[in-house]
């Protein structure tokens, strides 16, 4: 399938779409507009944005750079080329837990050069104990449970489930509230209960640099987004304390999950949507593999915990978890409700940034492109 990024107009005839089942170009319209129309009450300036949003959580501090954010923006891709945009999608910004995805990228490059071949393996099989807590002697990361952080494995990092208890790079688990754990609440087996939380993701993303040997934006940058032609100017930031020792001596930068202290994954639209077109293809680009088709299945494998979450990606399992968009449809999705949502029955790949909420605005997308 051509993977050629070309531009049409949202009011663009159907007879001038991608081939297949004609596509509702009113109905892509309308979807844009409502996109337009739904931008969340929220400040601009990114500074401002964090102090509100972190303002009632038990964390409330900035450590990371942040990037003014710009207005709603979005493009919708079929058989890979463009039949909608709304906005500036050109434009680099935060995307926030998206950058997840990309630590499950990471995940999957060491998967596929077989470095990472047990999902199943405790992490301390291989990375060091102090690193990870496991010796209690805090090196980057203190748990509190050092017998409990050595049965954690890379599955249960992935998937949300590890109830990693600590303090990481300065920040106590329970600073993340999205998981809804209090610090008094009893701990949890490792695997046997699903808590979204940003502490615990940035375990894994130093868990992978010390894997590799160097940083996850470097890697991610040669092996996937260089590939996919992105230009210079995109980043992959941690927090301003973020930075590990590797075993030969020297210092680099541990890229966040996220950007809820700031820092994170700083990439456009127009960039997302390559990166979610890869994926809907299974791991190709233009021929090369970039990764494993089996990596790209794993991904989207449910977590027993949480049906509709993968190793860091989104499901739609019956369809409800995004309502009215297709089953087998997958997404990456951060804060500021943005999304790259790729739906593999329309081979359709929509990004939507800055939005109230998604959910109808992918909808309206996903009535407006037949299954292919």
């Amino acid at each position: 399938m051509d993977t050629t990024l070309l531009k049409m107009d949202t009011t663009v005839p159907a007879s001038d779409a991608p081939e297949g089942p004609a596509i509702d170009a009113a109905g892509l319209a309308e979807a844009a507009r409502l996109a337009e129309s739904a931008e969340p009450e929220l400040p601009r300036g990114m500074d401002a944005w964090l102090a509100t949003t972190l303002a009632e959580e038990p964390w409330p501090h900035v450590m990371g750079p942040v990037l003014d954010r710009g207005a709603p923006s979005g493009l919708v891709l079929v058989g890979g080329r463009e039949v909608a945009r709304w906005g500036d999608p050109g434009r680099r910004e935060m995307a926030f837990s998206i950058a997840k995805s990309a630590l499950a990228t990471v995940a999957g490059l060491a998967y596929d050069d077989g470095l990472l071949p047990d999902l199943d393996e405790p992490v301390v099989k291989r990375v060091p104990l102090a690193v990870f807590g496991g010796d209690g002697s805090g090196a980057d990361g203190i748990a509190a449970d050092p017998e409990a952080a050595r049965r954690i494995t890379w599955r249960h990092l992935l998937t949300q489930t590890s109830d990693w208890r600590g303090t990481l790079f300065d920040l106590p688990w329970w600073a993340d509230p999205q998981g809804k754990q209090a610090p008094e609440e009893p701990p949890h087996a490792p695997g046997s209960r699903f808590a979204y939380n940003d502490v615990r993701t940035n375990l894994l993303s130093l868990a992978l640099t010390h894997l590799r040997g160097r940083s996850n934006a470097a890697l991610l940058g040669e092996r996937v987004l260089t590939p996919l032609g992105l230009e210079p100017g995109w980043s992959w930031h941690g927090l301003r304390q973020m930075r590990t020792h590797l075993a030969d001596g020297s210092e680099v930068e541990v890229t966040t999950g996220g950007s809820h202290w700031g820092g994170g994954l700083w990439l456009s639209g127009e960039e997302l949507a390559r990166f979610g077109l890869l994926h809907l293809r299974g791991g190709l680009w233009e021929g090369r593999r970039l990764l494993s088709e089996e990596w790209c299945r794993l991904m989207l494998e449910p977590t027993p915990d949480r049906s509709a979450y993968g190793l860091m990606w989104w499901r739609n399992p019956e369809g409800g978890f995004y309502p009215g968009c297709g089953e087998r449809g997958f997404a990456a999705h951060g804060t500021g409700e943005q999304i790259v949502w790729c739906d593999p029955d329309r081979d359709l790949v929509a990004v939507v940034r800055w939005a109230v909420d998604p959910t109808p605005i992918l909808a309206a997308i996903t009535a407006a492109v037949p299954c292919r």
